[in-house]
């Protein structure tokens, strides 16, 4: 078989955050005959996609890597028969974590934190009254950066949250929780985060992160959640309040490997993520 020629999707600002990044998948890629292209996001322009479409009718990759939060383009590539990773499902749902709540209730026994989502012209001072020991998140916040407890700052809130619906939970003091790395329905890794301060426990936010290994239970609610998707990879997130039960918090569609390289060193994420890929490819042909 011939090499594989693939597009590797950022947005602007998380090129240059993630040029080592890149540089990696370049450098394992070779090793598996898979050749990357880096593209920028905001080259293309929603809603008649034109520049998009001449790309592809110039040269077609075989496939896409999607590094950025942008589901409508993830759809048009999909339809435009582009086999992508993460597929479009997983765009529209895991990058809004009431959609990732909502859809794996439905379709689950998981236990999902309580969360209600809520439009963004609903957020204003009056509306976060009497709505203490909640959390409030942007819908589509990724990393930690839109996330505050109700009693901050509204300044702060409004100015974080910006446009978006939001998203209330409620807040569990004292707890940790746990992201697990999933390539397809395998488990390649979990880290247990803890915040060093305050409540976040995001890692790019200073979060303490350790290599952690799932309880039987958990390790079922993964599969389960697993089978509800079609993951290229992806972090779930689960919650641990202080009597040590596991609630699912969002599903992270752009996940981060800095933290899992840190934690377990010898992974090997991007072997096993382009292996996967591979046969993934090979099936459809």
């Amino acid at each position: 078989m011939q090499g594989l020629r693939a597009w590797l999707i950022y947005d602007r600002a998380g090129a240059g955050r993630n040029r080592d990044y890149i540089l990696a998948h370049r450098e394992v890629g070779r090793e598996f005959g898979i050749s990357f292209e880096l593209k920028l996001r905001e080259q293309w322009r929603p809603p008649y996609w034109e520049q998009l479409s001449r790309e592809l009718e110039e040269e077609r990759p075989d496939f896409a890597i999607v590094r950025t939060i942008a589901p409508a383009l993830s759809r048009e590539l999909e339809q435009k028969g582009i086999p992508i990773f993460n597929n479009a499902m997983v765009a529209e749902i895991c990058n809004h974590k009431g959609k990732t709540i909502s859809y794996v209730s439905a379709n689950s026994p998981v236990p999902v934190i309580p969360t209600e989502t809520f439009p963004s012209e609903a957020l204003t001072a009056e509306f976060l009254k009497g709505r203490s020991g909640q959390v409030i998140k942007a819908v589509d916040g990724h990393g930690g950066a839109q996330v505050f407890s109700v009693e901050d700052s509204f300044s702060d809130i409004k100015k974080g949250i910006g446009s978006s619906d939001f998203v209330l939970q409620p807040m569990v003091r004292g707890a940790a929780d746990v992201r697990v790395y999933v390539i397809g329905r395998e488990i390649v890794g979990a880290v247990l985060r803890r915040p060093r301060e305050g409540f976040k426990a995001n890692y790019s936010l200073g979060g303490e992160a350790e290599s952690y290994t799932l309880p039987g239970q958990a390790v079922k609610w993964v599969n389960q959640i697993c089978c509800l998707f079609s993951f290229g990879l992806a972090g779930i997130d689960f919650l641990i309040d202080e009597r040590g039960r596991f609630f699912l918090n969002e599903i992270e569609d752009v996940v981060g490997a800095r933290m899992l390289y840190a934690c377990q060193p010898d992974v090997q994420l991007l072997e096993r993520y382009f292996a996967f890929i591979r046969d993934n490819i090979l099936q459809s042909l």
